[in-house]
């Protein structure tokens, strides 16, 4: 959403944008999308890879059928470009596209692409990526580093001082650790953040742990059972919507999984980053990981070091000032905190026939 409000400013100088969004039913559109005032299409589509036998001929018949969709929607709606991210409508789309001669723009979220956009980008008339370091996964096609979209309440949040941020949150003025279980919630993490609370608060130090909603009965249980003092400096919560930002604004660090917002969303803040990798899917979360790594951005911890690794390296982190200020500033150093404007330039520049 955060390309479609760049997008939307657009309609001050030019009424005649018009934006279509294709989703699948499954997926998270419809909550995504409703109330902004773009209209929604849905279509069949679906993924091939881990999928058996049977899945997967039942994938290939829901891509066959999403592409005779996308093409009755692109010959309805024509379109003068189309911008895919690399979800299950990307193929459909995409060829739907291409044989409709519609100029295709892909933006590719994370370091490592995955199979549906190592195939697009064939087509493709340019890809737009988050980090240089992509290059090396998408060569011998039009390349452009636009930075990671951020939303409008991470760019709202970064005029915070953080006095203001932690005062709007009602924690007190102490380093402050921020736990991400993701929108779905990453067990594993919510879990060996709970167990390290206890020490973390001993330390002098306060939580705030976004659970995601999957994950949050279990994670409220168990914080319940801790003790009154500990409780008092960790604030649980399912998520905070609107909040997130002005929650890593208040923050000294971070732990989370290594998706694609990691590249963009903590370097924006200059947050110094835990990173948990998950372990159960194809390597784009280690890419991106190692990445941060490599720049002195953050610090990786496998999955099944949980939770002693993750507690040691949070509180040796938080109890060395000079390694978090450097940490701090090789974030910033990586940060592009106009990603958004910059995709959105970039589509506007094609739907003008402007070339590369």
């Amino acid at each position: 959403m955060a390309i479609v409000n760049s997008l939307q400013r657009f309609r001050s100088t030019d009424s005649s944008l018009d934006i279509l969004w294709v989703g699948t039913v499954e997926g998270m559109e419809t909550d995504i999308v409703t109330g902004s005032g773009i209209d929604i299409e849905f279509i069949e589509s679906s993924g091939l890879v881990g999928k058996g036998l049977i899945g997967m001929i039942k994938g290939l018949y829901r891509l066959l059928v999403g592409l005779m969709q996308s093409y009755i929607l692109i010959s309805r709606f024509s379109p003068d470009a189309i911008f895919v991210t690399g979800g299950y409508t990307t193929v459909p789309v995409s060829v739907a596209g291409w044989l409709r001669q519609v100029p295709i723009a892909i933006y590719l979220p994370d370091v490592e692409p995955g199979l549906a956009i190592r195939i697009i980008s064939k087509i493709a008339d340019r890809v737009l990526i988050t980090v240089e370091a992509s290059q090396e996964y998408l060569k011998h096609v039009k390349l452009v580093v636009t930075g990671y979209p951020l939303r409008t309440q991470l760019t709202n949040a970064l005029t915070m001082s953080q006095d203001e941020s932690r005062s709007v949150l009602g924690i007190k003025n102490n380093k402050t650790i921020l736990i991400v279980g993701g929108s779905l919630g990453a067990r594993s993490i919510n879990l060996a953040a709970l167990e390290a609370g206890r020490t973390w608060v001993s330390e002098g130090f306060q939580i705030i742990h976004v659970t995601g909603k999957l994950g949050w009965i279990e994670s409220e249980k168990i914080w319940t059972d801790l003790d009154s003092f500990t409780k008092l400096n960790y604030k649980l919560f399912p998520y905070l919507s609107d909040k997130i930002g002005v929650a890593m604004r208040a923050s000294n660090i971070v732990v989370a999984r290594a998706g694609a917002s990691c590249l963009g969303e903590f370097p924006a803040f200059g947050l110094p980053a835990v990173l948990v990798p998950y372990p159960y899917s194809w390597s784009y979360q280690y890419a991106n990981a190692h990445m941060l790594c490599d720049q002195g951005a953050a610090i990786c911890v496998e999955d099944n070091d949980l939770p002693i690794v993750l507690r040691q390296t949070v509180s040796r982190l938080l109890n060395n000032d000079s390694e978090m200020i450097e940490f701090g500033k090789n974030a910033r150093r990586f940060s592009n905190i106009d990603g958004a404007d910059n995709i959105a330039n970039e589509l506007r520049s094609m739907v003008c026939g402007e070339s590369l």
